[in-house]
């Protein structure tokens, strides 16, 4: 009786091991048996109808770490000043990940496609921020044949997004995944004429979070999909076949509006129910005259 008692705990254990693994990250960072924890970074964009493209040049990506654990940390208020490349302060350490600099086009990365923008093992402890450093090859175009220059609004190379600690998703084995939302339509400023980039991005954690999918109808409508609640505000532009996504929600009750071309008339969708952790199917919607 008592070897069965000690294999239930056991089996007991591992459950609940697995369980903490797969949610978001607590203030006790994850980390493998080296002592270091491997850091993935997903990208996806909520789009613009303004532009056919938008090129982003991304030359480095970085995490911050709080070695002491956040134990006497107010992290709220470390401000973004700490911009040299290899920087630290009383608030942790700047690590950097592996990344393909490049020109990564944002309007492809819609509709729940994301892509794997950098990885690599840091040092353990609490990551509390990540940054961008931005080349100056971005452009946006304006149809399918105008490109146009964007430059870097104040010459703010540097983006931060801070990472509270329910905004990371982590795996078994301590893989961390930061999943970064780049919002286009607020990052693209005009200013005397001239276009620039001021990026807002908006890290979210897949398993406190949902989404809202589905398909409209017809392409010819160029539709504008807005789900709204009294908290949050996301959109979503269909792929040529009509099939749309919008992740990162919080969860709660969701007006979705369908905002199409003349002489198609819009509609709306009320009372769309979003959960943590699920992606709530809409019903198809044709648009008509």
């Amino acid at each position: 009786m008592k070897k069965f008692l000690n294999a239930s705990a056991l089996l007991g254990l591992f459950i609940l091991i697995a369980i903490v693994f797969n949610a978001c990250q607590k203030d006790v960072a994850t980390e493998n048996t080296s002592g270091q924890q491997k850091v993935m970074v997903y990208l996806n964009d909520d789009p613009s109808l303004n532009f056919t493209k938008v090129l982003v040049d991304i030359r480095y990506v970085e995490v911050k770490i709080d070695s002491s654990h956040g134990s006497h940390h107010d992290h709220d208020a470390d401000d973004d000043h700490d911009d040299d490349h290899h920087g630290h302060d009383d608030f942790g350490y700047w690590d950097t990940l592996a990344v393909a600099p490049g020109i990564y086009d944002l309007l492809q990365l819609r509709n729940g496609v994301d892509t794997l923008l950098a990885t690599g093992f840091v040092g353990h402890g609490r990551i509390t921020k990540l940054r961008f450093t931005l080349g100056d090859n971005n452009e946006v175009w304006t149809d399918s044949t105008t490109a146009v220059p964007l430059g870097i609004c104040d010459n703010r190379h540097y983006v931060y997004a801070k990472l509270p600690t329910n905004s990371i998703d982590t795996l078994p084995g301590g893989q961390a995944i930061i999943r970064i939302d780049f919002n286009v339509e607020r990052s693209i400023k005009k200013i005397a004429g001239h276009y620039c980039l001021l990026p807002v991005l908006k890290p979210y954690c897949h398993s406190r979070s949902g989404g809202i999918e589905g398909k409209v109808y017809p392409s010819d409508a160029v539709v504008l999909i807005k789900a709204y609640s009294s908290t949050d505000t996301a959109y979503a532009i269909p792929w040529h076949h009509g099939e749309f996504k919008i992740r990162g929600l919080n969860e709660g009750t969701y007006t979705v509006s369908y905002d199409a071309l003349s002489p198609y008339q819009d509609t709306t969708i009320s009372n769309v129910q979003v959960y943590r952790g699920r992606d709530t199917e809409l019903p198809d919607v044709t648009l008509h005259p």
